[in-house]
């Protein structure tokens, strides 16, 4: 993980660098010696997370997934996070109310290693993601004068590393909960995660564990959701779906030891030359960055930010005021265009 005060699908990271080992060689003896029961046999079939059309792309020698509906004007393109159990259906509030209240078309990214997409054996870094981020528009969607996106966490980090090397495939940035903006990154847990992913069956046991129903839900409860707003059902059913594909406990050692979270991830959105709006939930101990940089950021022009009573998901606590922000980010736009245009 990239600091250490950034939560992931561990808790805290300074914990989770502390009990890493504990917790593995824990997994390490159900694996090998438990009940069979304990161990989920892999499903291949995952239901759609979104209401939209599923479809696939090649690229290189893999096949990544998309939803898209189709529309008029500019596209709107969203990338979910990446985390143990990450896909598209981290962003259904947000792409519900997308779908009711505007005509132009939607695009969701699934990244590889997670969703419907393939999930190859493979280095994965954000090099791998954000060239995949670049085909995707460049190839996919196709957008005349720069598209719109929305990411969320880790999604927006990568999409403002491309927006800074490729500023003609996108318009504007809606960071939602960005990572990069806390402290500067350190490797959690990179020594253990090493050593004791060299063992047969650790990687996929202590995936197991971390990603058992109970476990979930003890994670969202504690670290994600504000408590008077709950954990939903939903949330914690897909994400243990989409956690018995096959191959998805893959990007787990890219993950645990930092190398999917960008050197320099505050960079990026301090050199974005695109609109950026950054919205993020200030219930403490629900956010997944310190926000230590955020001042600076937020002195930058054509920057706005949006602070709401929430935990690291405001899109599922408050989907209304996001979207409502989100709409009003866009008719700004619009409207900077048409005056520029006159």
């Amino acid at each position: 993980m990239a600091d250490g005060k950034r939560k992931t699908l561990l808790g805290n990271a300074g914990k989770a660098a502390v009990g890493l080992a504990a917790a593995a060689a824990a997994a390490y003896g159900v694996y090998l010696w438990g009940n069979p029961s304990a161990r989920r046999r892999p499903v291949t079939e995952l239901d759609l997370a979104l209401s939209l059309r599923l479809q696939y792309h090649p690229w290189r020698s893999v096949h990544y997934a998309y939803y898209s509906r189709s529309g008029r004007g500019r596209p709107i393109v969203l990338l979910h996070s990446v985390s143990a159990v990450a896909s598209a259906h981290e962003l259904r509030p947000l792409v519900q109310r997308l779908q009711r209240e505007t005509k132009r078309p939607i695009y969701v990214l699934e990244w590889l290693g997670f969703g419907h997409s393939d999930r190859p054996e493979t280095d994965y870094t954000p090099e791998l993601l954000e060239g995949q981020l670049e085909h995707f528009i460049g190839e996919v969607v196709r957008p005349k004068e720069g598209a719109d996106l929305i990411g969320l966490s880790l999604g927006a980090t990568y999409a403002a590393e491309l927006g800074r090397r490729r500023p003609d495939l996108i318009r504007s940035l809606v960071a939602i909960e960005p990572t990069g903006l806390g402290e500067e990154p350190e490797e959690i847990g990179q020594v253990w995660s090493r050593l004791l992913f060299t063992l047969p069956g650790v990687q996929r046991a202590f995936y197991d564990r971390l990603t058992t129903p109970d476990a979930l839900y003890a994670f969202a409860r504690e670290n994600l959701f504000s408590p008077d707003f709950g954990v939903p059902d939903e949330y914690v059913d897909y994400a243990a779906a989409t956690a018995r594909m096959e191959g998805a406990s893959r990007p787990l050692d890219d993950f645990l030891s930092g190398r999917l979270f960008p050197e320099l991830g505050g960079d990026a959105f301090l050199r974005l030359p695109q609109p950026l709006l950054i919205i993020h939930g200030t219930v403490m101990e629900r956010r997944m960055e310190s926000y230590a940089e955020l001042p600076e950021l937020a002195e930058k022009p054509s920057t706005d930010v949006l602070a709401i009573p929430t935990g690291a998901l405001p899109h599922w606590e408050r989907p209304g005021v996001v979207m409502e922000r989100i709409s009003e980010f866009y008719a700004d736009l619009d409207r900077t265009v048409t005056s520029s245009s006159t």
